[in-house]
């Protein structure tokens, strides 16, 4: 497999071949195939790498200094390097130092399978109408073959057993098996358990536009993440509570007005006591009160509507039938 060597060379300005300029267009304005989860740095030299590849050969390998693409993107070196690390963190690369030359690092990169699916390249992998823009800078490149290193057969990965269930949130906001073992790494070295954080700071996670950068800062807070749960979390969770509580009274009620309907009255097995509805309420009245006026009687309403409605369905109430003089 060729190596497209860059260094040192100054291409021509000519159009891009149509797979990469599709390909560049992914990248810098395409939020799917999971290129959602990379920041606008890494966009930028994900569209710097990709400009590179060989549109006959995808797969090749592309060297380049990190000096020449940090004047390219007016940033430092230990920016480049940096944003390398997290690219190949996220799976979009693979990178391999080969040396240092005149006091610049080079390295042989590849993008991954993932990255050549994502941008539309692997559909022009084997298209030989396609023209290579980077043909020029291979041939004027001072490297010898056998410096170049040449990826071997890709080897089947075997099939990756289901994250945690506390960690699928990270899956379905995007992040990628790699990213998420190195927040789980990096939460360890803090003294955390990843899925703690997720857990406690789930609704802040969707909501987060870079949600590795974000479950990042929280990894990196002085939190107690053991039985932390976020504002947002905790109201959902009292609201569930006010909600659940509402439906049982509401549902108790019902039961309650169909057991007294038409001015039926229920009692116990003692049958000292009645309970009826008054104004769409639930009280409680003596039996010898019943002979009274109504000013008279002692009423007391009754708050567990729950509690009533389980002895009418235990059998423990029956309708009040008075006796006949």
């Amino acid at each position: 497999m060729a190596t497209a060597s860059l260094e040192g060379a100054h291409a021509p300005a000519v159009d891009f071949p149509p797979a990469i300029r599709t390909a560049l267009a992914r990248v810098m304005g395409c939020d799917g195939g999971g290129l959602n989860e990379l920041n606008y740095r890494e966009r930028s030299l994900l569209a710097r790498i990709t400009r590179n590849v060989s549109a006959q050969d995808p797969t090749a390998s592309i060297r380049v200094a990190v000096s020449t693409l940090a004047v390219a993107l007016q940033t430092c070196n230990k920016t480049i390097q940096r944003t390398f690390g997290s690219l190949s963190d996220k799976g979009w690369i693979r990178r391999d130092q080969v040396k240092k030359r005149s006091g610049m690092q080079i390295a042989d990169t590849w993008l991954t399978p993932k990255a050549l699916e994502a941008l539309g390249l692997v559909k022009q992998a084997t298209s030989r109408a396609a023209s290579d823009n980077m043909s020029g800078a291979s041939r004027l490149s001072t490297m010898s073959k056998d410096s170049q290193q040449i990826p071997g057969p890709s080897v089947p990965e075997a099939e990756e057993k289901p994250l945690p269930e506390d960690l699928q949130l990270l899956e379905k906001v995007g992040l990628k098996r790699g990213a998420i073992y190195k927040l789980m790494s990096e939460a360890t070295k803090a003294g955390h358990r990843l899925g703690n954080i997720v857990q406690g700071a789930a609704p802040l996670i969707l909501k987060a536009r870079y949600a590795f950068g974000y479950v990042r800062s929280l990894i990196a807070s002085d939190k107690d993440w053991t039985n932390y749960v976020c504002a947002e979390l905790r109201k959902r969770e009292e609201t569930a509570v006010v909600q659940a509580e509402t439906q049982e009274r509401d549902t108790a009620h019902e039961l309650l007005k169909a057991a007294m309907a038409n001015g039926a009255m229920l009692t116990n097995t003692a049958g000292q006591t009645v309970w009826l509805l008054r104004y769409e309420k639930v009280y409680a009245c003596p039996v010898q009160d019943l002979g009274q006026p109504e000013s008279k009687r002692r009423y007391a309403l009754v708050t567990d509507l729950a509690r009533m409605a389980e002895a009418i369905r235990s059998g423990k109430l029956s309708v009040y039938q008075p006796k006949c003089d």
